[in-house]
Order: structure tokens, then C-alpha cells, then sequence
């Protein structure tokens, strides 16, 4: 048994959202009700194994996943040069602080002709 949002399993059965909701409200479909606060969240109860290997049968489908997967590659590495430049900046800081610890600002100015 597993437990899938309603998003989740609109995707998985291939129905609209109005859809699932009336088949829930007939008790056609199974669900499992979690209080939150004065609402209630709610997850349908499939029976089965997900679809296989996670191929998409609707090519738009699998064209969109690809482009999913394509763009969450670019992130991870946009990530990581973001972090490169972070550690950079701080080895700046902390050069620019200690260089000003031994030389005050004003001295740098004068030395400069200013």
C-alpha cells in the first residue's frame, strides 16, 4: 500500500484533479486523512508498484523530464560556482582585514597621494 498525494496521483491514474475528488467523495478511491490544524491533509491509498523504471508512455512527458533533469544539473553546478565565489570572497575579506589591522585605511589614502 502506498500513500501519494493527490497531485501524485492524479499523474500516476491519469485523471483530473475534479476527477479524483469525486471519485473520492464516492468512495471509489481510498484515502488516508492526516490532521492539520482545522484542515485535513490528504493522501490516496494505491494498491501496486509505482510505474515502471520511470519511463513516461507521453513523450511531452518525457521531454519535460528531461528538460527537469537537464535543468537541476545546471543548478547543482551554478551551486557550486556560487560557493567557489563565496569561499573566494571571504579569503578577500579576510586578506582586506587583516592588511587593514596592519595598515589603517588613512595611511593606504596618504600613501596613495590623497
Amino acid at each position: 500500500m502506498r500513500l501519494l498525494t493527490k497531485a501524485e496521483a492524479c499523474r500516476e491514474l491519469r485523471l483530473s484533479l475534479s476527477t479524483l475528488n469525486r471519485r473520492i467523495a464516492a468512495g471509489e478511491v481510498p484515502v488516508k486523512r492526516e490532521p492539520r490544524g482545522r484542515r485535513h491533509r490528504v493522501y490516496v491509498m494505491l494498491d501496486g508498484d509505482p510505474p515502471s523504471n520511470g519511463v513516461a508512455a507521453d513523450p511531452a512527458l518525457a521531454m519535460a523530464q528531461e528538460r527537469i533533469r537537464g535543468l537541476e544539473e545546471q543548478v547543482a553546478l551554478l551551486q557550486e560556482q556560487l560557493d567557489l565565489e563565496r569561499r573566494s570572497n571571504a579569503e578577500l575579506v579576510n586578506n582586506l582585514n587583516a592588511e587593514g589591522r596592519t595598515n589603517p585605511w588613512w595611511r593606504v589614502w596618504e600613501r596613495r597621494g590623497g
